[in-house]
């Protein structure tokens, strides 16, 4: 398999609408969809509708890890679940049709004892052949050890597979410095690594070049929002790209969509700048649709061409 992604913390996320959010009575929804969720859950169902085939690895339990396994079959979607005694989580989203505000609730993880933990890991690093890319993607439940994503890369770069981290907090931080090839961002997870959220792009830039310089990985990825994203790589390459402007509908699964062009393309052999050019596509055209899918690939070759060339390059 030449993509493998990981989700540490999966979950059934269900998608409403209601005209109004009402306090201390019934909202009632008129519109429900079920998706699976979870990062890298995200990132394997867009690659595989991209073209490439991948695995996704994740713990599942209990109905909700039944309802999960379901809806991934459902869509062919290829998997492998460790077995786990706690409940797989549920969480969900309500958009208000009067103001367009979109709710979205996230519940806490399974606990995942010392062994389940450990069948997980076996699960990841035992795939042979090894993956090309290992994707670790989203959050990880509080029972799962800061180093856990950590301990992944280490094992994954022994075996010549390229890790590409889309994570925050603990997680992140534990993996960091540890050999990954590729590590995607938002603004204020960076800042989490000691920086403030509104630095100019150019002190960003020699902010992310520190970074880079003192081995956190090969290369670095910011993404700012509206405001589109830089890269910064160990060999010097420094892109930043703007996608068009865009109606928002929903956040959800902008960011996996994100990683899955990203490493769908790399994959493929297409030079990392351009790679890049489409991941930021792909987020911008994720936020403008339901779900938490990417979708539309007619929409994401038309905005992959109306995204800017660098703004700054050396």
């Amino acid at each position: 398999m030449p993509i493998v992604s990981v989700t540490m913390n999966p979950a059934v996320d269900l998608f409403a609408v209601t005209e109004t959010i009402h306090a201390d009575t019934k909202s009632r929804c008129n519109k429900a969809l079920e998706e699976p969720g979870g990062g890298g859950i995200n990132v394997a169902r867009n690659i595989q509708r991209l073209g490439t085939n991948t695995l996704v690895v994740f713990p599942a339990g209990g109905l909700n890890g039944e309802r999960l396994k379901h809806l991934l079959e459902r869509d062919g979607c290829r998997f492998q679940a460790v077995p786990v005694a706690s409940e797989t989580r549920q969480n969900f989203a309500i958009t208000e049709s009067s103001t367009g505000a979109m709710h979205h609730f996230v519940f806490p993880g399974p606990d995942l004892s010392a062994a389940e933990l450990a069948a997980c890991q076996q699960a990841i690093v035992g795939q042979h052949p090894a993956p090309e890319y290992l994707v670790l993607s989203g959050s990880i439940p509080a029972s799962v050890p800061d180093n856990f994503y950590g301990e992944l890369t280490q094992a994954a770069n022994a075996q010549g597979t390229k890790v590409v981290l889309d994570s925050s907090g603990r997680a992140l931080r534990g993996a960091l410095y540890r050999g990954a090839y590729l590590a995607k961002l938002n603004r204020y997870e960076f800042a989490e690594l000691g920086y403030p959220t509104d630095a100019p792009i150019d002190e960003l830039k020699r902010q992310m070049a520190e970074e880079v310089a003192k081995g956190a990985v090969d290369v670095l990825i910011v993404t700012l929002a509206r405001g589109g994203a830089l890269l910064c790589s160990k060999d010097g390459e420094r892109y930043y790209f703007m996608p068009p402007p865009s109606p928002i509908v929903s956040h959800v699964g902008a960011g996996d969509s994100f990683v899955s062009a990203l490493v769908f393309h790399l994959q493929r052999g297409t030079p990392l700048r351009e790679a890049f050019r489409y991941g930021i596509a792909a987020a911008s055209t994720k936020v403008q649709t339901e779900g938490n899918q990417l979708t539309d690939f007619a929409k994401l070759a038309e905005v992959y061409a109306q995204t800017d060339t660098p703004r700054t390059e050396s």
